[in-house]
């Protein structure tokens, strides 16, 4: 098996090391999390450097990226600012596959190339109050009117949604089946109306809203499915690996900005007339910050390399999401311990990397579920 970081990776991890700490230095993202703006500068200039387009085909404006690339992509933005993270994962790494592969030419010509050029973000509104892990609670209802779908429920935990020109909605069309077989997708515009939004407050990611919604007979227009008709769990399963590599990607990011700044910080300090790099304690949970993240991205990155090849990887996706997570926040508690009081400060950039952490250990599915996955594909191998 060949380790070696290839020119190209090593070339694109570099600018991207370099565009993040240029355009999204602690501060700016403090200021735009304390604001709770979305940093739409930034977004930009991430688009005029083509990530926004790195999952989306070169007919449509994209460039198609290999699997590798867009961890390190992952790893760089997490490690700059998960609040971009927030944003990134449902446009480009879940929602603009999906209409990739499963919508219409006509979607594609109209969403594809919007999305690459950074003019476009889709949300991702799956989460119910009563449905988190277990789909076949599933209740909001969307209801066929002649050319139009009438959909009445609630939504939790969209991230974006007031912020989106889309939102990427599972619903169900079938009441009278277990929701994973009547279950569709349909692309709302935000600007529906009976759509109501309204945002949730939370301990990290402030400039991306995460939002509850209300859909009250909401009209959408039958060209708004995504797919077929009761055909959503497709769309769905098809993606999560992905998305959980993606996630494992970010809290590899994470742990990596959390283990820079504490070796700076433990190398600058000097307590007794040494750093305090030079204590064993302190040492000790450098090098095992350093150990964790390298096993967390060689399980990332196998994931990846498996996806791209074509091989099965639903269990590396779910090894690789847990991995990647746990490190994320193992890193960011021993930073905290480290950096000692200062870590509690703003300005420090640690107390952001131990509350932006958390989120990855739940997001795209729970790691007690991916453990729970782990174990089935490991006692039928087959399935994984």
């Amino acid at each position: 098996m060949d380790f070696a970081v290839s020119d190209e990776h090593a070339a694109l991890r570099k600018m991207l090391r370099g565009f993040f700490e240029e355009e999204a230095p602690t501060h700016v993202i403090a200021e735009l999390d304390a604001a709770e703006r979305f940093p739409v500068e930034i977004w930009r200039k991430m688009a005029d450097l083509g990530l926004c387009g790195l999952t989306v085909e070169e007919q449509y404006g994209g460039s198609a990226a290999d699997e590798i690339s867009l961890c390190i992509v992952a790893e760089e933005m997490s490690r700059a600012a998960s609040s971009l993270a927030y944003a990134y994962i449902p446009t480009v790494t879940f929602c603009a596959r999906a209409v990739q592969r499963f919508g219409t030419e006509e979607q594609r010509k109209e969403i594809l190339p919007r999305i690459a050029a950074g003019d476009l973000q889709i949300s991702l509104s799956l989460t119910e109050t009563q449905v988190g892990s277990d789909l076949s609670g599933l209740a909001t209802m969307a209801v066929r009117d002649g050319d139009e779908f009438v959909v009445n429920g609630h939504k939790s935990f969209t991230t974006g949604a007031d912020t989106s020109d889309y939102l990427l909605t599972f619903v169900r069309t079938n009441k009278d089946v277990p929701a994973t077989k009547g279950m569709s997708v349909l692309l709302v515009p935000r600007t529906t109306p009976g759509l109501t939004i309204r945002r949730l407050r939370k301990i990290a990611g402030q400039a991306v809203h995460t939002c509850e919604i209300f859909f009250d007979d909401a009209h959408v227009p039958e060209t708004a499915l995504l797919g077929e008709v009761d055909r959503g769990a497709d769309v769905l399963f098809a993606l999560l690996n992905g998305e959980r590599i993606a996630i494992g990607a970010h809290g590899v990011g994470i742990a990596q900005g959390a283990l820079d700044l504490a070796l700076r910080h433990a190398c600058q300090r000097e307590q007794f007339g040494r750093p305090v790099a030079d204590f064993q304690a302190v040492g000790h949970m450098l090098a095992d910050m350093a150990m964790d993240i390298e096993a967390a991205r060689l399980l990332v990155h196998q994931a990846a390399w498996k996806k791209q090849h074509g091989l099965p990887h639903s269990m590396e996706a779910s090894m690789a999401k847990v991995r990647g997570s746990e490190a994320g926040s193992r890193c960011a508690g021993r930073g905290m311990e480290i950096i000692g009081g200062a870590s509690y400060l703003v300005d420090s950039g640690m107390e952001r990397y131990y509350r932006e952490s958390k989120l990855y250990e739940i997001a795209g599915g729970s790691n007690q579920i991916q453990r729970n996955m782990i174990l089935k594909f490991l006692r039928d191998p087959a399935k994984g």
